[in-house]
């Protein structure tokens, strides 16, 4: 019996360098359909949805870095049905940021390859984390999953 042999898909398996425009920290303004406020970066925007309270969500839009609205995101009591629609904001996020034609046509210019948010801080929802401590762990790559289908969607669009 012959050997099967893996099949290896061509992967951008991190969101930096040439790849930065793949990740939540980059900045491309976008604001929010359900609230108005102008967001700086997705990971802005995916911070301060986890209230309701729309002052609070300007304060997080406000923070100087998408690292600083992270940590203010960590830090707030979460809206009730955060679980159930933390998927839906983020790609609502990741739908306006590739409003933008020159970061869609970046995204479109990934081809087929899988898109993977390769991390070290143990993200293993949102991306996949490479440190030893979680080499056995699941990876469920949301991130890249809804990447992938911003990029399918648009380029079924363009034919």
């Amino acid at each position: 019996m012959a050997a099967i042999s893996k099949i290896h898909f061509p992967t951008i398996d991190s969101f930096d360098g040439d790849y930065f425009f793949l990740s939540n920290f980059y900045p491309s303004p976008i604001v929010g359909v359900d609230d108005g406020i102008e967001y700086p970066t997705v990971e802005h925007y995916f911070q301060a949805h986890k209230v309701l309270d729309l002052d609070e969500r300007a304060k997080i839009a406000a923070a100087r870095t998408p690292g600083m609205a992270k940590r203010a995101g960590r830090a707030v009591d979460l809206r009730p049905d955060w679980e159930n629609v933390k998927i839906s904001v983020m790609y609502e996020a990741l739908q306006e940021k590739f409003k933008d034609p020159e970061l869609l046509s970046q995204l479109l210019e990934t081809g087929n390859k899988q898109l993977v948010e390769g991390n070290s801080w143990h993200d293993n929802f949102w991306g996949d984390c490479r440190c030893p401590n979680c080499q056995y762990k699941t990876s469920y790559n949301k991130l890249g999953g809804l990447l992938m289908q911003i990029r399918r969607n648009n380029g079924e669009k363009k034919k």
